[in-house]
């Protein structure tokens, strides 16, 4: 064999070999993640999936088996993760002792492996859901404890600010909440913490006489909630336009968007794991 024809030989038969020896070597190909915790991925996004698609029974199937997953692993932040969000799920789906119970034992965790922001969000997500079972004392309970942990660095800062609001509409400090609301309506927060901040400031408005003011704001909330597709708060925003105009003496509408108001209710609560919230 000629020097030429040993040299195209081993471009041939050796060169290929040598390129995957090396390949390996230089650690190209990425490792794959244990099966166990590829799972609980696949588990979690597949629960994000089924919530955007509004099959709620769904989302707290795969967020109970991500977080069940996660524990098992003894991955706790993650776990608390998944508890937050199972939380959210159960609260939509009115199994308010379940959610509070997931949220009571994030908490409660004692390991110190929790993030700071994330016990903040599990105290201000207990404390909408004590504000929307009408339990005023213990949800403002709730919120300071948020407030404390998260030191106005938390990404939902504007939805705590939204719900000091309600709870001083609740006290009927309408002026306060009228405030706090415009500021998250100026600060630009995300269109749902928009959208319940336009909602508040209408309820302040009506009690104030503002019925002009109150009009506007609803009709922007409304916009904001269909964009969302968020039946319970679409009916919110109808039933208050309702309001606003029949205090502007404008009966003809106003009776108009009360029967909106109950269409979207009703279609609503015939709709099982629908995405009202």
């Amino acid at each position: 064999m000629t020097n030429k024809e040993y040299k195209n030989d081993w471009v041939k038969h050796c060169l290929p070999a040598f390129l995957l020896l090396l390949m390996s070597a230089c650690g190209s190909a990425p490792a794959r993640l244990p099966t166990a915790i590829e799972q609980a991925q696949k588990a979690d996004q597949a629960a994000h999936r089924a919530l955007r698609d509004g099959d709620l029974k769904r989302a707290r199937e795969l967020f109970k088996q991500s977080m069940l997953m996660q524990q098992a692993l003894e991955n706790i932040p993650e776990t608390a993760m998944s508890a937050i969000n199972l939380s959210s799920v159960n609260h939509k789906l009115g199994d308010e002792g379940t959610a509070l119970g997931l949220l009571d034992d994030v908490l409660a965790d004692k390991t110190m492996l929790i993030s700071v922001e994330l016990r903040a969000a599990a105290a201000f997500r207990k404390g909408v859901i004590l504000a929307d079972t009408g339990k005023t004392e213990e949800a403002a309970v709730a919120l300071q404890l948020a407030k404390q942990l998260c030191n106005a660095q938390c990404a939902f800062v504007a939805g705590m600010n939204n719900l000091q609001a309600r709870l001083l509409l609740d006290k009927k400090d309408y002026a306060a909440a009228l405030a706090i609301v415009k500021g998250v309506m100026n600060a630009g927060a995300e269109k749902e913490e928009q959208a319940n901040a336009l909602r508040l400031a209408g309820a302040a408005e009506t009690a104030l006489g503002l019925h002009d003011a109150a009009l506007t704001h609803y009709t922007a909330a409304l916009e904001l909630d269909k964009e969302l597709a968020f039946s319970n708060r679409i009916a919110e925003d109808l039933q208050g336009i309702s309001k606003s105009l029949a205090n502007l003496n404008r009966q003809a509408e106003a009776e108009a968007y009360a029967h909106r108001a109950a269409s979207v209710t009703v279609a609503a609560q015939k709709l099982k794991g629908s995405t009202s919230r």
